[in-house]
């Protein structure tokens, strides 16, 4: 379960160093290397987004599929904003070159930048995951972003879309949202939601709507995209 009492420092750069998993020598020439600078913003009103997931990698590996079913590991993410199962299984996959946890929460209206460095490789992508945590299983999320290709300095701005997990049930009641308007559980392994797919978010309903049970008010609503996405490479 996430820890919202984490301060965010918003300027920190976290880096983190990879090789890729193919075989080759243990010594990598630091010519061969790229550097992205990952930043992102989070666009809400009153969503904190619990520490984002970055992994960068070549065909093989999946974050998440919209259409199938969640992983276990995702649904930790999205009901409850862990992902360290998520970078757990990240390591163990050979197509994954480079991984990295953002540092806390991410509060509206702010960003957070992640430096993550690669062997130079023909054809690789990011995928990037946060929760949004004043919901049920809502999370922004952006798979297979081409950026093997981009120049040294040359940048992607691009929104996140926000997911349902279809995990569990849209209650908005307190005690399944782990965020400060619930205060409730996070991760539950009974899944709850009639659809078990991944599907684009349709937003929350709240209390002002007339959902009297709904731990959540106007400034809870969102529409997609909730985060922005920054890739620069910096080397």
């Amino acid at each position: 379960m996430i820890n919202l009492k984490k301060p965010l420092n918003t300027s920190i750069l976290l880096s983190t160093l990879v090789l890729s998993a193919c075989g080759g020598s243990d010594s990598t020439s630091a010519s061969n290397m790229k550097t992205y600078k990952v930043t992102i913003s989070n666009v809400t009103a009153n969503q904190p987004l619990s520490p984002a997931t970055l992994v960068i990698h070549k065909s093989g590996y999946q974050l998440f599929q919209a259409g199938h079913k969640a992983s276990v590991a995702l649904e930790k993410l999205a009901e409850g904003g862990s992902n360290t199962e998520l970078l757990e299984q990240a390591n163990k996959n050979n197509a994954v070159l480079a991984k990295a946890s953002g540092t806390g929460i991410i509060p509206p209206g702010s960003s957070e930048s992640i430096e993550l460095s690669v062997n130079n490789s023909a054809d690789f992508m990011l995928s990037v995951a946060t929760m949004l945590v004043n919901t049920n299983d809502a999370f922004a999320g952006k798979t297979t972003t081409k950026i093997a290709n981009l120049s040294k300095g040359a940048s992607l701005n691009m929104h996140i879309p926000i997911w349902d997990s279809g995990t569990e049930a849209n209650s908005e009641a307190a005690n399944t949202i782990p965020g400060p308007a619930g205060g409730g559980e996070g991760f539950n392994k009974n899944r709850e939601d009639d659809v078990n797919f991944i599907a684009i978010h349709q937003g929350v309903v709240t209390h002002a709507d007339g959902f009297m049970t709904s731990a959540l008010d106007e400034s809870h609503r969102f529409t997609n995209p909730g985060a922005m996405l920054r890739i620069e490479r910096v080397k």
